[in-house]
């Protein structure tokens, strides 16, 4: 766990107005991060508009200050914080970027490049475990909403403390959690077990779809356009629906496929450890992690299959 750096906290502490972004269609770790920090600055007196991507997840809606979303967008601002996001690209950002002394970038994305003028990366299993660490650093009082917003972040983001990304850490912080907050119980079955009509449906349908590559322990899942639309849109479907196929006994790298227009797909792909799939993101222009990312695909899906075949065989003499 690195130390937070000093020219971080001079940043927060010295400066008065701050406008948060996150990347383009939030998760839990994206809207938790910035509730938290967001919140955090609050209390030391801070000016904090946040600009998001909307509508959110339904699931997230139970935190209050996400009606401060979008209220305000000043010409200029001090800091422009941009969290959770690899790239500059990849943030949800005005149409006109706001004036501001400097960009400061914290993330714990490995294929994070450091586009901000002050950045901090580190690869934890979630941005919020980060933003955990710089608002202790900054004397701050966590109260229960920014503790539920902390939890969302890096329960999300670790598969409800399931994926390969969770360390010592991960726990510790956690831990330090539930001495705010004794009982994370109904948080973790709102956040990774209930979900509405439409995404049981969205759920049902990708479970229908799967299948797995001939002579590879890969499996891919497709939602076509009209799927998609008969259940409410892409919002419906939660996070955990691309990891439904790691469940699959066998399976090491996994595929959803959601069809967004027609032949255009946006990926979300999954891989067990050892296994890196983060280069093929990378090359569609997308990001994330070396065993969770997502991209955009235009294309025969057959091309698609061959890739991540072709991803499976070059390391499996290394990882089986």
């Amino acid at each position: 766990m690195k130390k937070i750096p000093e020219r971080i906290i001079e940043c927060l502490n010295d400066n008065q107005s701050f406008l948060i972004l996150v990347h383009q269609k939030p998760d839990g770790d994206a809207i938790g991060s910035a509730i938290a920090l967001g919140k955090g600055l609050k209390q030391l007196n801070k000016s904090v508009d946040y600009y998001i991507d909307l509508p959110i997840e339904e699931k997230l809606l139970f935190l209050p200050e996400i009606k401060c979303f979008n209220q305000s967008l000043k010409e200029k601002y001090d800091i422009i914080v941009l969290l959770d996001c690899s790239t500059m690209e990849f943030a949800f950002q005005p149409e006109v970027l706001p004036e501001a002394k400097l960009t400061l970038v914290i993330d714990h994305h490995k294929s994070n490049v450091c586009y901000g003028d002050l950045n901090f990366v580190e690869i934890t299993g979630a941005t919020a475990e980060i933003v955990f660490r710089i608002i202790k650093a900054l004397n701050i009082k966590i109260d229960t909403e920014m503790a539920d917003a902390l939890f969302t972040g890096i329960s999300t983001d670790t598969g409800s403390f399931q994926f390969s990304n969770v360390t010592a850490d991960t726990h510790k912080i956690v831990s330090e959690l539930y001495l705010i907050k004794s009982n994370y119980a109904h948080l973790s079955r709102l956040l990774h077990g209930e979900k509405n009509y439409n995404q049981m449906k969205m759920t049902g349908a990708a479970i229908h779809s799967l299948e797995i590559i001939k002579d590879a322990p890969i499996a891919m899942m497709i939602l076509d356009h009209q799927t998609i639309k008969d259940f409410g849109g892409t919002l419906n479907i939660s996070d955990d629906v691309a990891n439904i196929g790691q469940n699959t006994s066998g399976v090491i790298i996994t595929a959803l496929l959601k069809e967004v227009n027609t032949g255009e797909y946006r990926v979300s792909i999954r891989a067990k450890a050892p296994f890196d799939i983060h280069e093929i993101a990378l090359k569609y222009g997308g990001g994330g992690h070396e065993r969770a990312a997502g991209f955009t695909f235009k294309g025969d899906i057959n091309l698609l299959k061959k890739e991540l075949q072709d991803i499976y065989e070059a390391q499996r003499d290394t990882h089986v």
